[in-house]
């Protein structure tokens, strides 16, 4: 850390302004709650678009019908800003949650995994997170592709990460392959924290199915005060205007 650089103290997780990063606060509103079942709806499509055996006739006419859909929703006003921060916080909203690429409800491209946290809630919990991949996440045959398991370690360790009082963003991680991920199977992903040095949180965790462990990783987070994480979402919403 440089002389010109501000300490920064670790907090309690309650404390921290990154509060309820990943914990939802709110319920879902009517119109969400509407995306989350159009994006299932969505996902059951990509599953089918893989399996389909459907005659080229019958394939022209669902494009046909997507295209409606799509033209339909491109018709109206658009708008990607976050709503409904979490209550004297900097952290993202139930928005951001939503629209995660791993946990996101609203998100098609999710399964999405379900976390949880086992322990106080405080940096010597593990992260727990439970999610079967479905065939769209296929890599080798039958198994579940090694970029899915990476980007779903980042949300894991990530999660881990935040709990102890100063998160930030990913530096680095390591992802090692010990047997491959099946597809259509539950598997857990676990994290936790390994150490805090300063700016510098490192975590670990693994990637079961059953009793076999598939992966391992390790991580490296740097903590980022709460003015840069609002610069961020203030860029973010200009983009977006």
């Amino acid at each position: 850390m440089s002389e010109n650089e501000p300490e920064i103290k670790s907090v309690p997780q309650h404390e921290s302004a990154f509060k309820g990063f990943h914990v939802r606060t709110q319920q879902h509103s009517p119109t969400d709650t509407k995306r989350i079942e159009i994006a299932q709806e969505l996902r059951a499509a990509i599953d089918e678009l893989l399996a389909t055996s459907a005659p080229l006739e019958e394939l022209e006419e669902t494009r046909k019908m997507i295209n409606q859909a799509v033209l339909r929703l491109q018709s109206r006003p658009h708008s990607h800003e976050y709503t409904g921060p979490a209550e004297g916080s900097l952290a993202p909203m139930n928005s951001f949650l939503d629209r995660s690429p791993i946990i996101g409800s609203i998100n098609p491209l999710s399964v999405p995994m379900q976390m949880s946290i086992d322990g106080d809630g405080g940096k010597d919990s593990i992260v727990v997170g439970h999610v079967t991949f479905t065939s769209a996440y296929e890599g080798p045959p039958g198994c579940v592709h090694g970029g899915f398991i990476a980007a779903y370690f980042d949300e894991v360790l990530g999660m881990a990460q935040s709990l102890s009082g100063n998160p930030g963003m990913t530096a680095n991680l390591t992802v090692d392959y010990l047997s491959p991920t099946p597809l259509l199977k539950p598997v857990v992903f676990r994290g936790w924290v390994a150490s805090v040095d300063g700016r510098k949180i490192s975590v670990a965790g693994t990637l079961h199915h059953g009793e076999t462990l598939c992966a391992e990783a390790k991580g490296l987070f740097v903590s980022m005060r709460p003015e840069v994480f609002q610069r961020l979402l203030e860029i973010r919403q200009s983009q977006s205007s």
